[in-house]
């Protein structure tokens, strides 16, 4: 075979070669799979997979595949930190996730803060990881405690309640968010009567029930439903002039329709993180989610779907799969300036960003705009049981 003849078939198999294999980018994502919010997580992770499906079906990140790779950190600190030092030990070049408080507040200062690994957690609220020593490197597309807990005092004042018993698990969240509602309780003329500590996963609550319903017949309970928190509030509902039980979305599942009368489910209000249905972004969510078969207002469902898009886009802003610059990555695509991005528009985003356009992605669950801390604002609903099922109402 001729010389010339070798060398064009040579430069026909680089060039096939380079357009059909593709790398992957690994992102790891430290989810609740099992434990207290398994439930939860794993709508999370419906949320969270849409985002990557649409990615990779617009060209992938930098023409390379999205990948997602999972973990169970069951809401558990030291089965977390292992989980995160595995996914970075692999490769991970960021993480989507984790979902828990305990687990984020433990894995950053232990393994992904040191490691130069950006965390973009999905529903992990606590007050502490915004006071976290993290070099820009701690992220979350879900609202503070400080929103929660505020705004579940208004919810109290507005229901005509000025005296309150409170109970809280002992894990990072419920501890966190019970603080600041009692604090915002006070703050508004209330007064709490009762602080309770209670320790998660017991069979029995009788004694706590018991305590809190003497204390005030109004109580604010701060607990994740699978871990007692669902027994818990069955037992308190069932003292005699208990009126009415308020919490957050870790005690919220759809277990308690089951497991509570009628009468007792007309006695809760929960106060949840919520997307911004009104804004377009959350519009183009909902028929995305109905087409995949995802309950687009599941408790950080749109949540967990802005944090993988935006982390797509952060490492296809940085230009390379570089840890160093996935932070640096993400400000340049959140707003609150820039041309707006939503939901879906990869592609988009994509030519944008190779003009050297600024984006300003626009997320499904509202603006996702970090301040200083990596922290959004964020919108709540407060959620009640009726005709059936849950019904939310967005906070203004």
């Amino acid at each position: 075979m001729p010389l010339a003849t070798r060398t064009a078939l040579a430069g026909i198999a680089l060039m096939l070669c380079h357009t059909t294999v593709r790398a992957d980018i690994t992102v790891g994502a430290p989810f609740a799979l099992s434990g207290p919010v398994a439930e939860q997580a794993k709508a999370m992770r419906q949320g969270a997979e849409l985002a990557m499906q649409q990615v990779n079906a617009q060209g992938g990140v930098l023409g390379d595949t999205y990948r997602l790779v999972f973990a169970d950190t069951a809401c558990d600190a030291d089965k977390g930190v292992e989980a995160v030092r595995q996914l970075i030990q692999s490769g991970a070049v960021a993480l989507v996730g984790p979902v828990c408080s305990g687990v984020t507040l433990r894995q950053a200062r232990s393994v992904s803060i040191p490691a130069g690994v950006v965390t973009l957690s999905v529903a992990s609220a606590s007050t502490q990881i915004s006071q976290l020593a993290d070099q820009d490197l701690v992220f979350r597309t879900a609202p503070s405690d400080a929103v929660k807990g505020q705004s579940l005092a208004q919810q109290a004042v507005a229901m005509g309640i000025r005296q309150i018993a409170v109970s809280h698990a002992s894990d990072a969240y419920n501890t966190g968010v019970a603080q600041v509602f009692a604090q915002a309780f006070s703050g508004l003329g209330g007064r709490v009567v009762m602080q309770q500590v209670h320790q998660p996963k017991q069979a029995d609550y009788a004694g706590e029930a018991r305590a809190l319903a003497a204390g005030a017949g109004d109580v604010a309970l701060f607990a994740y439903s699978g871990s007692g928190g669902v027994q818990f509030l069955k037992q308190l509902l069932a003292e005699s002039g208990l009126r009415r039980v308020l919490g957050t979305d870790g005690l919220m599942s759809t277990e308690l329709a089951s497991a509570l009368s009628a009468e007792q489910l007309s006695r809760l209000t929960f106060v949840l993180a919520a997307a911004d249905t009104e804004r377009e972004g959350y519009k183009r969510w909902l028929a995305m989610a109905h087409a995949a078969r995802i309950k687009p207002d599941g408790p950080y469902v749109a949540h967990a779907y802005d944090a993988a898009f935006m982390m797509a886009l952060a490492i296809e802003a940085a230009g390379a799969p570089d840890r160093s610059k996935v932070s640096a990555g993400l400000r340049a695509v959140s707003g609150p300036t820039g041309t707006t991005v939503y939901p879906g528009e990869f592609a988009k985003a994509r030519a944008l960003l190779k003009q050297g356009t600024r984006i300003n992605y626009d997320g499904a669950s509202g603006p996702v705009d970090f301040d200083a801390a990596g922290d959004i604002t964020g919108r709540v609903s407060v959620n009640r049981f009726a005709n059936g099922a849950w019904q939310a109402t967005l906070v203004k």
